[in-house]
């Protein structure tokens, strides 16, 4: 009896230990950019997914699923093909050869950068691009904007 009782315990020890070991690999999605598939992962500390807005109707959103959409601040003389609107896309973080993500130290914190690939038929620079890198910026103070835009910000 002892030795079943055992038995079930390092079993459910090595389960235990499978089980965290998936829950801590970061979903990995290929995404495109100038031809070239880059591995990239949306499964990111929670504090980047949301709205980043400012003193315009423009905006950036997040989705904690890998979807997210980007609409201009100003949207004129657009050819057209190209929708006025927002432009969905698939969203992920760069990832290195070890999985990890990429960031790199600034003075006033650190800045990420991203990669959105369009899914529908609106895209950007007036639909002459279907990928664009971007970087969030995380200030020290936890403040996050967005590189492309000179107001964009999330709000806690």
């Amino acid at each position: 009896m002892k030795k079943l009782l055992l038995s079930i315990s390092m079993l459910s020890m090595f389960s235990l230990v499978s089980f965290q070991d998936i829950d801590s690999k970061k979903e990995v999605r290929y995404l495109m950019h100038h031809e070239k598939e880059v591995k990239t992962t949306y499964q990111v500390d929670e504090k980047f997914y949301g709205v980043y807005t400012g003193r315009k109707n423009g905006h950036l959103k997040l989705n904690s699923d890998g979807t997210g959409a980007y609409l201009y601040d100003y949207q004129a003389f657009l050819p057209e093909n190209c929708e006025k609107g927002e432009i969905p896309f698939d969203w992920g973080f760069i990832l290195d050869e070890k999985g990890e993500i990429v960031k790199f130290e600034r003075s006033y914190g650190y800045s990420y950068p991203i990669i959105y690939s369009c899914t529908g038929l609106n895209s950007f620079q007036g639909c002459t691009q279907t990928s664009l890198i971007d970087y969030l910026l995380v200030y020290k103070d936890g403040t996050i904007t967005v590189s492309s835009s000179d107001d964009w910000h999330k709000a806690d």
